[in-house]
């Protein structure tokens, strides 16, 4: 087991800048739906991959035994194109989105998402840069991406109020 890594004043900073980012869409998450959508992953929802498979086939068979086979059959069929063109583009959704609530739920939870992997950080400016967990350096990506994030605006604003006020002599 790898110790607990200490979450110091530049690990702050870096992740601060990585909500910001996410917050103002200045980056994307594209994700590795086979690993990130799998037990042990931190986003994984079981019931979200099963029951759009399990209620057709269910309803399905209830029409086979209640109408006919064909009938059957066909619902079945058409649930499969259905699952394939809508369903699945609404749980790729729904999985992104979980993905960003978790890495902004908590600097913990992210490090705990970005070393399960299965994740691409990628500059919504500029496609052609990215990071890929757990391989790559997030806290470099952030710094050379989105620097002007890390200003923390609490201190500037004290040091405009020190500036301003009169030194006694």
């Amino acid at each position: 087991m790898s110790a607990k890594k200490i979450f110091n004043r530049a690990d702050q900073l870096a992740y601060h800048a990585l909500q910001k980012a996410i917050e103002q869409d200045k980056l994307r998450i594209y994700l590795d739906y086979g690993k990130v959508n799998r037990p042990l992953s931190p986003v994984y929802d079981p019931w979200e991959t099963l029951l759009p498979i399990l209620i057709p086939i269910l309803i399905g068979l209830i029409f086979i035994v209640a109408v006919g086979v064909i009938f059957g059959l066909l619902f079945i069929v058409g649930m499969i194109f259905v699952y394939s063109g809508v369903v699945k583009k609404r749980l790729h959704q729904r999985i992104i989105q979980r993905t960003k609530d978790c890495i902004i739920s908590g600097y913990d939870n992210f490090i705990n998402l970005w070393t399960f992997g299965g994740i691409v950080l990628v500059n919504a400016a500029n496609k052609k840069i990215g990071c890929v967990a757990p391989e790559g350096d997030w806290k470099e990506f952030v710094v050379i991406n989105y620097a002007d994030l890390m200003i923390d605006h609490k201190e500037e604003k004290n040091d405009e109020k020190s500036d301003k006020q009169p030194k006694a002599d």
